[in-house]
Protein backbone atom coordinates (compact mmCIF):
# COMPACT_ATOMS: atom_id res chain seq x y z
CA UNK A 1 0.00 0.00 0.00
CA UNK A 2 1.23 3.74 -0.52
CA UNK A 3 0.93 5.73 2.46
CA UNK A 4 0.00 9.67 2.77
CA UNK A 5 2.50 12.24 3.69
CA UNK A 6 2.14 12.69 7.45
CA UNK A 7 3.31 16.48 8.30
CA UNK A 8 3.35 17.21 11.79
CA UNK A 9 5.48 20.86 12.09
CA UNK A 10 8.22 20.48 10.98
CA UNK A 11 8.19 16.98 10.77
CA UNK A 12 7.48 15.00 7.19
CA UNK A 13 8.70 11.22 7.73
CA UNK A 14 8.84 8.49 4.91
CA UNK A 15 6.29 6.40 6.43
CA UNK A 16 3.60 7.79 8.78
CA UNK A 17 4.40 5.44 11.90
CA UNK A 18 5.62 7.13 15.28
CA UNK A 19 6.98 4.61 17.68
CA UNK A 20 4.89 5.08 21.30
CA UNK A 21 7.04 5.78 24.15
CA UNK A 22 6.82 3.13 26.76
CA UNK A 23 8.63 4.05 30.02
CA UNK A 24 10.96 3.07 32.69
CA UNK A 25 13.37 1.86 30.13
CA UNK A 26 11.90 0.35 27.44
CA UNK A 27 11.75 3.22 24.69
CA UNK A 28 15.46 4.78 25.18
CA UNK A 29 17.75 6.07 21.96
CA UNK A 30 18.36 2.31 21.12
CA UNK A 31 14.65 2.02 19.58
CA UNK A 32 14.07 5.48 18.92
CA UNK A 33 17.25 5.96 16.78
CA UNK A 34 16.19 2.73 15.05
CA UNK A 35 12.85 3.75 14.24
CA UNK A 36 13.80 7.09 13.01
CA UNK A 37 16.45 5.65 10.50
CA UNK A 38 13.71 3.45 8.94
CA UNK A 39 11.94 6.46 7.84
CA UNK A 40 9.52 6.39 11.07
CA UNK A 41 9.36 8.92 13.92
CA UNK A 42 11.12 7.63 17.37
CA UNK A 43 10.28 8.20 21.28
CA UNK A 44 12.47 8.23 24.21
CA UNK A 45 10.65 8.24 27.21
CA UNK A 46 11.52 10.55 30.11
CA UNK A 47 9.39 8.23 32.24
CA UNK A 48 11.19 6.67 35.19
CA UNK A 49 14.87 7.55 34.36
CA UNK A 50 16.63 10.49 35.81
CA UNK A 51 16.69 13.50 34.10
CA UNK A 52 20.63 13.59 33.10
CA UNK A 53 19.87 10.46 31.66
CA UNK A 54 16.84 11.34 29.10
CA UNK A 55 19.45 14.45 28.08
CA UNK A 56 22.48 11.20 27.15
CA UNK A 57 19.55 9.68 25.31
CA UNK A 58 18.57 12.32 23.79
CA UNK A 59 22.53 13.12 21.97
CA UNK A 60 22.93 9.67 21.44
CA UNK A 61 19.70 9.30 19.80
CA UNK A 62 20.97 12.34 17.53
CA UNK A 63 24.33 10.95 16.72
CA UNK A 64 22.83 7.50 15.74
CA UNK A 65 20.47 9.42 13.45
CA UNK A 66 23.28 11.26 12.24
CA UNK A 67 20.91 14.14 13.03
CA UNK A 68 18.38 13.87 10.10
CA UNK A 69 15.66 11.20 11.66
CA UNK A 70 13.11 12.75 13.82
CA UNK A 71 13.19 12.23 17.77
CA UNK A 72 10.71 13.32 20.47
CA UNK A 73 10.83 12.81 24.01
CA UNK A 74 7.43 11.43 26.28
CA UNK A 75 6.74 12.91 29.40
CA UNK A 76 3.67 11.61 31.45
CA UNK A 77 1.43 14.92 33.25
CA UNK A 78 1.26 12.18 36.16
CA UNK A 79 5.19 12.51 36.82
CA UNK A 80 6.71 14.21 40.08
CA UNK A 81 9.14 16.17 37.69
CA UNK A 82 6.51 17.00 34.58
CA UNK A 83 8.00 20.46 34.30
CA UNK A 84 11.65 20.12 34.92
CA UNK A 85 11.98 16.65 32.51
CA UNK A 86 10.04 18.48 29.59
CA UNK A 87 11.98 21.77 29.74
CA UNK A 88 15.25 19.60 29.77
CA UNK A 89 14.08 17.96 26.92
CA UNK A 90 13.02 20.89 25.36
CA UNK A 91 16.82 22.16 26.02
CA UNK A 92 17.69 19.61 24.28
CA UNK A 93 16.50 20.75 21.00
CA UNK A 94 14.21 17.17 20.52
CA UNK A 95 11.48 17.09 17.52
CA UNK A 96 8.88 17.48 19.61
CA UNK A 97 7.17 16.58 23.14
CA UNK A 98 4.07 14.43 23.19
CA UNK A 99 2.18 14.03 26.57
CA UNK A 100 -0.52 11.90 28.39
CA UNK A 101 -2.58 10.80 31.76
CA UNK A 102 -3.68 14.57 31.66
CA UNK A 103 -2.96 18.08 30.31
CA UNK A 104 -1.12 20.74 31.25
CA UNK A 105 -1.84 24.46 29.44
CA UNK A 106 1.71 25.60 30.73
CA UNK A 107 2.94 22.66 28.41
CA UNK A 108 2.03 24.55 25.15
CA UNK A 109 3.32 27.91 26.45
CA UNK A 110 6.67 26.22 27.20
CA UNK A 111 6.57 24.74 23.46
CA UNK A 112 5.86 28.26 22.36
CA UNK A 113 9.09 29.50 24.31
CA UNK A 114 11.28 27.14 23.09
CA UNK A 115 10.12 26.44 19.36
CA UNK A 116 9.39 22.83 19.93
CA UNK A 117 5.77 21.12 18.75
CA UNK A 118 3.93 19.53 21.32
CA UNK A 119 1.48 16.38 20.84
CA UNK A 120 -1.15 15.99 22.82
CA UNK A 121 -2.69 11.97 23.87
CA UNK A 122 -6.13 12.12 24.22
CA UNK A 123 -9.05 9.77 24.31
CA UNK A 124 -11.71 11.50 23.17
CA UNK A 125 -13.02 14.39 20.68
CA UNK A 126 -13.42 16.69 23.77
CA UNK A 127 -9.73 16.89 24.41
CA UNK A 128 -9.29 16.58 21.12
CA UNK A 129 -10.68 19.95 20.96
CA UNK A 130 -8.95 21.39 23.53
CA UNK A 131 -6.12 20.12 23.01
CA UNK A 132 -6.32 22.10 19.55
CA UNK A 133 -7.57 25.19 20.89
CA UNK A 134 -4.24 25.15 23.40
CA UNK A 135 -1.92 24.96 20.67
CA UNK A 136 -0.92 21.39 20.27
CA UNK A 137 0.92 20.05 16.97
CA UNK A 138 -1.42 17.00 16.56
CA UNK A 139 -2.93 14.67 18.89
CA UNK A 140 -2.64 11.11 19.48
CA UNK A 141 -6.16 9.14 19.64
CA UNK A 142 -5.60 6.39 22.06
CA UNK A 143 -8.96 3.22 22.64
CA UNK A 144 -9.19 0.86 25.19
CA UNK A 145 -7.16 -1.61 23.32
CA UNK A 146 -3.46 0.55 24.36
CA UNK A 147 -0.93 -0.95 26.24
CA UNK A 148 0.58 1.02 29.38
CA UNK A 149 -2.16 3.74 30.93
CA UNK A 150 -5.91 3.95 29.41
CA UNK A 151 -7.68 6.70 29.48
CA UNK A 152 -11.19 5.27 28.31
CA UNK A 153 -13.11 2.11 28.27
CA UNK A 154 -13.89 2.52 24.54
CA UNK A 155 -12.36 0.97 21.50
CA UNK A 156 -9.68 2.85 19.24
CA UNK A 157 -12.10 2.52 16.29
CA UNK A 158 -14.89 3.86 17.90
CA UNK A 159 -13.40 7.03 18.90
CA UNK A 160 -11.62 8.16 16.28
CA UNK A 161 -14.00 9.23 14.03
CA UNK A 162 -15.10 11.50 16.46
CA UNK A 163 -11.87 13.06 16.96
CA UNK A 164 -11.04 13.37 13.30
CA UNK A 165 -13.99 15.33 12.49
CA UNK A 166 -13.65 17.78 15.40
CA UNK A 167 -10.27 18.86 14.94
CA UNK A 168 -8.25 19.92 11.68
CA UNK A 169 -4.32 18.95 12.79
CA UNK A 170 -2.88 15.75 12.48
CA UNK A 171 -4.71 12.84 14.04
CA UNK A 172 -3.03 9.76 15.12
CA UNK A 173 -4.48 6.27 15.57
CA UNK A 174 -2.85 4.79 18.83
CA UNK A 175 -3.89 1.43 20.63
CA UNK A 176 -3.71 -1.93 19.48
CA UNK A 177 -2.02 -1.31 15.86
CA UNK A 178 -0.18 -4.20 15.27
CA UNK A 179 -0.15 -4.94 11.58
CA UNK A 180 -0.21 -3.79 8.09
CA UNK A 181 -4.39 -4.64 7.93
CA UNK A 182 -4.63 -2.01 11.35
CA UNK A 183 -2.63 0.71 9.80
CA UNK A 184 -4.79 0.64 6.57
CA UNK A 185 -7.75 0.93 8.59
CA UNK A 186 -6.81 4.04 10.65
CA UNK A 187 -5.63 5.55 7.51
CA UNK A 188 -8.92 4.91 5.65
CA UNK A 189 -10.55 6.45 8.53
CA UNK A 190 -9.21 9.69 8.69
CA UNK A 191 -6.65 8.93 10.73
CA UNK A 192 -2.78 10.87 9.16
CA UNK A 193 -0.43 8.25 11.05
CA UNK A 194 -0.44 5.37 13.80
CA UNK A 195 1.50 5.26 16.71
CA UNK A 196 2.66 1.64 17.58
CA UNK A 197 4.31 1.05 20.86
CA UNK A 198 3.79 -2.75 22.41
CA UNK A 199 4.90 -4.29 18.32
CA UNK A 200 7.96 -2.63 19.08
CA UNK A 201 8.98 -4.42 22.55
CA UNK A 202 10.36 -7.52 21.24
CA UNK A 203 12.75 -6.06 18.38
CA UNK A 204 16.05 -6.66 18.66
CA UNK A 205 16.71 -2.81 18.66
CA UNK A 206 14.34 -1.97 21.78
CA UNK A 207 15.77 -0.95 24.79
CA UNK A 208 14.20 -3.30 26.81
CA UNK A 209 16.01 -6.01 28.89
CA UNK A 210 15.80 -9.66 26.98
CA UNK A 211 13.63 -11.11 29.87
CA UNK A 212 11.34 -8.37 29.51
CA UNK A 213 11.30 -9.24 25.27
CA UNK A 214 10.32 -13.08 26.31
CA UNK A 215 7.46 -12.04 28.34
CA UNK A 216 6.20 -10.79 24.88
CA UNK A 217 7.21 -13.16 23.08
CA UNK A 218 5.03 -15.81 25.48
CA UNK A 219 2.14 -14.38 26.12
CA UNK A 220 -1.26 -15.16 24.55
CA UNK A 221 -4.55 -13.83 24.25
CA UNK A 222 -6.14 -13.04 27.45
CA UNK A 223 -2.76 -12.84 29.43
CA UNK A 224 -3.51 -9.03 29.59
CA UNK A 225 -4.64 -7.33 32.99
CA UNK A 226 -6.02 -4.13 33.84
CA UNK A 227 -4.07 -2.23 37.43
CA UNK A 228 -3.49 0.45 38.84
CA UNK A 229 -0.39 2.10 37.96
CA UNK A 230 1.94 4.14 40.59
CA UNK A 231 0.76 7.71 39.27
CA UNK A 232 -2.47 6.38 40.20
CA UNK A 233 -4.09 5.40 36.45
CA UNK A 234 -5.81 2.41 35.04
CA UNK A 235 -3.11 0.79 33.01
CA UNK A 236 -2.51 -2.41 31.04
CA UNK A 237 -0.16 -5.24 31.67
CA UNK A 238 0.73 -8.95 31.29
CA UNK A 239 0.01 -11.06 33.84
CA UNK A 240 2.66 -11.68 36.65
CA UNK A 241 3.23 -12.00 40.25
CA UNK A 242 2.98 -8.89 41.04
CA UNK A 243 -0.40 -7.76 39.39
CA UNK A 244 -1.53 -10.81 40.77
CA UNK A 245 -0.49 -9.18 43.51
CA UNK A 246 -2.26 -5.86 43.28
CA UNK A 247 -5.12 -8.19 42.65
CA UNK A 248 -5.33 -10.08 45.43
CA UNK A 249 -4.45 -6.81 48.01
CA UNK A 250 -7.55 -5.02 46.30
CA UNK A 251 -10.07 -8.45 47.51
CA UNK A 252 -8.96 -8.52 50.52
Amino acid sequence: MSFPQLKIAHMEPKVPIIQGGMGVGISLSGLASAVANAGGIGIISGTGIPIDEMRGHIRKARELTNGVGYIGVNVLYAMTEFAETMKAAMEEKVDFIISGAGISRDMYSWGKEYGVPVISIVSSAKLAKMSQRLGAAAVVVEGFEAGGHLGTDRQLFDILPEVVEAVTIPVIAAGGIINGADVKRALDMGASGVQMGSRFVASEECDAPLSFKEKYMGAKEGDTTLIKSVVGLEGRAIRNAFTEKISDDKKS
